[in-house]
């Protein structure tokens, strides 16, 4: 690595504002009961009747994800280029972006969960551990799943 390659100091991030703040904090609560559900009571009555219900958490993660994706884009400045990891870290610096992400993340990783959930209630296993590995750290909990 030549000194023109090293990586410079990492730009300061804008802040969020307290409506930022609270949307992010929304945005996990509204999926955390269907995660505590499916790890500390896999096979409860309620927990079946919450992951039954997920369509409508994915449906309003969707809209929610949907509209700040629109804000993100409209209030960003430049154009993301999806090809340069710089232009997409400086996309994702904008508050309103980053909960459109989070937002995908939460949505997608609760998805995976209840898959993982609902394969295992079936089979008669405990998945406690790639559930939480899931809700915690997405991909891992999927790939000791698989």
């Amino acid at each position: 690595m030549t000194t023109t390659d090293t990586p410079g100091p990492i730009a300061a991030v804008e802040p969020s504002s307290p409506a930022h703040k609270q949307a992010f904090a929304l945005l996990n609560a509204s999926t955390a009961p269907v995660w505590l559900a499916m790890i500390l009571f896999p096979r409860a009555r309620v927990t079946g009747w919450l992951v039954r219900r997920c369509s409508w958490l994915f449906a309003g993660l969707g809209v929610a994800y949907t509209a700040l994706l629109a804000a993100g884009v409209a209030t960003g400045g430049e154009r993301v280029d999806f090809r340069d990891p710089d232009s997409l870290r400086a996309g994702l610096a904008n508050p309103t972006a980053f909960l459109a992400g989070w937002t995908h993340y939460l949505a997608f990783d609760l998805f995976v969960g209840r898959w993982i959930w609902e394969t295992n209630v079936a089979a008669g296993r405990s998945a406690r551990l790639p559930l939480l590995l899931t809700w915690w750290f997405g991909p891992v909990g999927l790939t000791l799943e698989l």
